[in-house]
């Protein structure tokens, strides 16, 4: 019990860094391109980080099946440090965006192995409430990264965004040392050329969510992913095993998330711009409206673990979609008349739902998946978040900047946000109410 604390903590800290890394580059890299110069790759430090530890996150999933979650998170974790470190040091634009790489590849074991430790070591009960544990700290660090790079840009130097991730990293692989894995792992044949043709076709289309003419990336990544398609076919032991698409809670729940991460989830983007634009609102009052979203992102995943024992799946899975689409549409109808407290409250309500869909999302997956898949089914259904978030965010950005006015964009936004909402509630009515060891208990 007590190697389960610190292997608690161990994830935990892992969550910090990842949470403090998304956003404590925010305010630093107008100074960093400043100092190494090279403003055309200013969005390349964005970019190649989150293509690395995006196309990843699969990979990570198959191996720690194989080879033990453990492992491969202490991997991920030293990676992600020794690109920190090398970060640190760069003395030109091209040396960051290659170590921002490095630190990306670690990156995208990070989380989803953290997630896949917990669904190992707690019981359905307890994983909502440490899932809430983790929320709180995305949270927190979405408020206090920002604050945290200018700090070190105007007290110390810009470096130290990246040298702070060195000593959390070591005790990071320090409290996960005690921890005994109890799952037995299979060694089994790795098919790389599904995974770089996978790969491939993944970051050909994020990257069509970050250039002016997209048209070229999405044709290559569609014919990369029919290529893998017909190559996956035909191998005996494919990167992404049929029994996730066979299964049907694996396949029902990742669609549902796919599709949820297009709609809502990537709203609040934009939704401080829309406050600063619109309203004329101070930088901090605009951002401390995204507290709201975090406080209710809080209040519905801790006892997601207890709702799922009784309600089951499916029923959770409805309420919520249901949840968010209709704040969704109060949104739409009424945000030009809105008051910020009115908006505060509507979004606190809407990130309950988050919250709750959120956790038992994850803990879906892996309850549906056999011992031997867990890993990859946990892995495969943040890839798919993260596939869902970039291009809704992508969505979003053509569309405000296409509208006469923010106020207009922000509606327009709305709309489309809750024209998808719809289709996650007819798929939520698909989801099955338990897994086979639900229903035993």
């Amino acid at each position: 019990m007590n190697r389960n604390i610190y292997v608690f903590w161990g994830l935990v800290i892992t969550t910090l860094i990842s949470a403090l890394d998304a956003n404590i580059m925010q305010t630093a890299s107008p100074t960093i391109v400043k100092q190494l110069g090279g403003m055309e790759l200013f969005a390349w430090i964005f970019v190649v980080y989150m293509l690395a530890s995006t196309v990843t996150v699969p990979l990570y999933g198959k191996l720690s099946d194989m080879y033990g979650r453990k492992r491969l998170l202490m991997i991920s974790v030293g990676l992600f440090t020794i690109g920190s470190i090398l970060c640190g040091i760069a003395n030109s634009m091209v040396e960051l965006v290659i170590f921002r790489g490095i630190q990306g590849l670690g990156a995208g074991g990070m989380i989803p192995l953290s997630l896949i430790i917990v669904g190992d070591l707690y019981t359905i009960e307890k994983r909502g409430r440490i899932q809430a544990v983790f929320s709180s700290i995305w949270a927190i660090s979405s408020i206090i990264g920002p604050v945290m790079g200018s700090f070190f840009v105007e007290v110390l130097t810009w470096r130290w965004i990246f040298f702070i991730n060195v000593p959390i990293g070591i005790a990071t692989i320090l409290c996960l040392v005690p921890y005994h894995e109890e799952t037995e792992f299979k060694k089994t044949y790795i098919d790389y050329k599904g995974f770089i043709l996978f790969g491939i076709s993944i970051t050909m289309l994020l990257l069509a969510t970050n250039v002016k003419y997209p048209i070229w990336y999405i044709m290559i990544s569609l014919i990369s992913f029919i290529v893998f398609v017909i190559v996956e076919r035909k191998e005996a032991h494919p990167f992404l095993p049929v029994t996730l698409f066979k299964n049907k809670g694996i396949l029902t729940t990742n669609l549902f998330m796919l599709f949820y991460c297009l709609s809502f989830f990537g709203t609040s983007n934009f939704i401080p711009l829309y406050l600063q634009e619109g309203s004329h609102m101070s930088i901090y009052k605009s951002g401390l409206i995204l507290l709201s979203i975090a406080a209710g992102w809080m209040f519905g995943s801790i006892p997601a673990g207890k709702w799922i024992l009784r309600f089951g799946y499916k029923n959770l899975f409805i309420i919520g979609s249901f949840i968010t689409a209709f704040t969704g549409l109060i949104l739409f109808l009424f945000i030009k008349e809105m008051s910020y407290v009115t908006l505060f409250m509507i979004l606190t309500v809407q990130g309950i739902s988050f919250g709750l869909l959120f956790a038992i999302g994850t803990i879906a997956v892996q309850e549906f998946a056999e011992a031997n898949i867990k890993g990859i089914s946990t892995s495969l259904q943040m890839f798919l978040r993260n596939i869902g978030t970039s291009i809704g965010v992508m969505i979003m950005g053509l569309i405000i900047n296409h509208a006469v006015n923010i106020v207009t964009g922000m509606q327009n936004i709305f709309l489309y946000a809750f024209s998808l909402s719809v289709v996650t509630v007819l798929l939520s009515f698909l989801i099955p109410a338990k897994t086979a060891e639900s229903s035993k208990s």
